[in-house]
């Protein structure tokens, strides 16, 4: 019985770091998006890819929180209720973002192809590929 006690209690504080941790990291992100204006493209790629990050850590963290009948047993049908409005209204977003996003860069790279400017990085690819093909075929000819 006291070892069931220690162990709730210890899970009880591992919830009050999290809760402090997700504050700090919310107020962080907070803090930067105050000063996006200025950021330039790598600095505006990292910091998606950072909030992707955490955002992913976050969406885990509640899927274990899901699996674990011990936690579940603390939830009622509101609470869940409340979580799975959250969470549509996320998806939704996501999905509305997703389509916006990857229909621009579709139409993007459509509309460059067509007007003949392919980006440095791919043209940097073709000269790789190109260089490679002709060293395999300088080795063939040995």
């Amino acid at each position: 019985m006291a070892s069931d006690v220690s162990r709730l209690v210890a899970q009880l504080n591992a919830l009050s770091e999290w809760i402090e941790m997700q504050k700090t990291t919310m107020e962080t992100f907070k803090d930067i998006n105050s000063g996006i204006g200025e950021a330039d493209r790598l600095t505006l790629v990292l910091l998606i890819r950072k909030a992707f990050d955490h955002v992913m850590k976050t969406v885990r963290e509640f899927d274990k929180w899901l699996e674990n009948p011990l936690v579940l047993s603390y939830i009622d049908k509101e609470m869940l209720q409340e979580v799975w409005n959250s969470v549509y209204k996320v998806l939704i977003e996501l999905l509305e973002l997703d389509i916006k996003h990857t229909t621009l860069v579709r139409d993007n790279a459509i509309k460059m192809l067509k007007s003949g400017k392919i980006p440095p990085v791919i043209m940097e690819f073709k000269r790789a590929r190109s260089e490679e093909e002709e060293s395999r075929e300088a080795v063939r000819r040995l």
